[in-house]
């Protein structure tokens, strides 16, 4: 009994570790530890079976969201369901039991009351299905489950061009059937009319404006909200934050340094990920909007009052290392903007007489937006400009064409739903809305 009541407590449970070269250069590593009651008790190596072999030296790809739904799944079998499955090393968990976890995954409703999303259960099964494909030349039952295999899929004919060199990308099939019980699949708006455009923008101006050009950098070159906040100012100690070309007082390009992640705090917290390390250009047509909202949020923050790693976007706490301003986190930064659509721009919208900002704002209040809906926006700017395949891949900063593919299938849906206030939208009225002042 008392063996039982001590499993109920232990939990597997992700330890996160990063630390910085004197150079700067970040890492960050993600382990698995076992905790008893919060309190750790010691880590594993459990964290080299997670995730899909990459092609890297790593036989392994590690990824922190990975590593947590394998915790759940490891707590599941070892600890909770400790006397059905008799099992006490990794190498033993059965596959019924990695059938059992994910039926109850699927079935289990989280805190709003609605069961996991499509995307939630497929991710959740990605996991648990890599893990246990990892520790298979371990275990007795390898030969008799595949887990998870891979198809390979070559990219359609009608892809190929002569200036980019076609990646071929991998397909996962998975052994264990997943169940979708949510009543709303796909409730993430990814949509934003444009005509909503310079609504967000003024919200953001008024509530936040130190986050503005955070939100431009995503609409305008495309960066993902992790990546915003790796910005660096043009005087940081690692240098080459932003570049960007003058001629007779006008910027004629922009670019934004992607190309390796940094530690950006003195506290030695992370701040967010760069998906693809690059360098990373405005879109030209939105180059004279951009000045006006870099030149203005250079001056909302005193550069003697920033670490001298020199972040874009700073919170409000100091380091009790430096007394400075430290760089803001990607929760912060998505927190901050998620509060402003919801507490500001969803209330506008509703009270609109247009029924399509009407519209929009109905569908914000019954449903999920992410800043992610930036970054779909720069990309149909991309496609309603006339831009190709390859054109789209480079200005977002892909490797893989087929998110371009995706859009341009759409293209004709697209250039109907937005091309007439295009031009309005990308030359007039954002440049109106930066030059009302800060």
């Amino acid at each position: 009994m008392e063996k039982t009541k001590i499993l109920h407590q232990l939990m597997f449970a992700p330890y996160r570790y990063a630390w910085a070269e004197e150079n700067g250069t970040k890492h960050e590593w993600c382990l698995i530890s076992i905790e008893l009651n919060g309190i750790m008790l010691r880590l594993t190596d459990f964290h080299k079976y997670i995730g899909a072999v990459r092609g890297s030296r790593h036989a392994y790809y590690l990824d922190n969201d990975s590593v947590r739904r394998a915790c759940n799944f490891l707590t599941y079998a070892l600890f909770i369901h400790h006397s059905r499955y008799k099992v006490d090393r990794i190498t033993d968990i059965p596959f019924q039991s990695a059938v059992d976890y994910m039926n109850e995954y699927s079935r289990t409703k989280n805190y709003t009351g609605n069961y996991p999303s499509r995307q939630s259960v497929e991710k959740e099964r990605n996991a648990v299905c890599h893990f246990m494909k990892n520790i298979g030349n371990k275990r007795s039952d390898y030969k008799t489950h595949y887990y998870v295999k891979k198809v390979l899929v070559k990219e359609s004919a009608k892809n190929k061009s002569p200036v980019r060199k076609r990646t071929i990308k991998t397909i996962w099939e998975y052994e264990i059937d997943a169940t979708y019980l949510s009543d709303e699949p796909n409730n993430l708006i990814r949509d934003i009319p444009q005509k909503a455009i310079p609504i967000i923008l003024r919200a953001i101006r008024r509530e936040a404006p130190d986050l503005l050009f955070g939100a431009l950098l995503q609409l305008f070159a495309g960066l993902r909200e992790g990546e915003a906040v790796n910005v660096r100012r043009a005087n940081s100690i690692y240098y080459g934050g932003i570049r960007y070309v003058k001629e007779n007082g006008k910027f004629t390009s922009f670019e934004v340094d992607l190309t390796k992640e940094y530690l950006l705090r003195s506290d030695g917290k992370t701040t967010g990920n760069i998906k693809r390390e690059r360098t990373q250009a405005v879109y030209p047509i939105f180059l004279d909007a951009i000045q006006e909202a870099y030149e203005a949020h250079l001056k909302l923050v005193n550069a003697d009052d920033i670490e001298p790693e020199a972040p874009m976007f700073v919170n409000m706490y100091r380091s009790s290392k430096t007394g400075k301003k430290m760089a803001l986190s990607k929760q912060s930064y998505c927190k901050r903007i998620k509060e402003i659509m919801f507490n500001t721009v969803v209330p506008e919208l509703l009270k609109s007489d247009d029924r399509e900002l009407k519209t929009y704002g109905m569908l914000l209040n019954e449903n999920n937006w992410g800043l992610h809906a930036f970054r779909h926006w720069f990309t149909v700017q991309l496609v309603l400009n006339g831009e190709d395949l390859d054109g789209i891949a480079f200005w977002r900063g892909d490797t893989s064409l087929q998110t371009a593919y995706t859009y341009l299938q759409n293209k004709g849906e697209i250039m109907k739903k937005y091309q007439k206030a295009n031009d309005i939208v990308a030359n007039k009225i954002i440049n109106r809305i930066l030059m009302e002042g800060f």
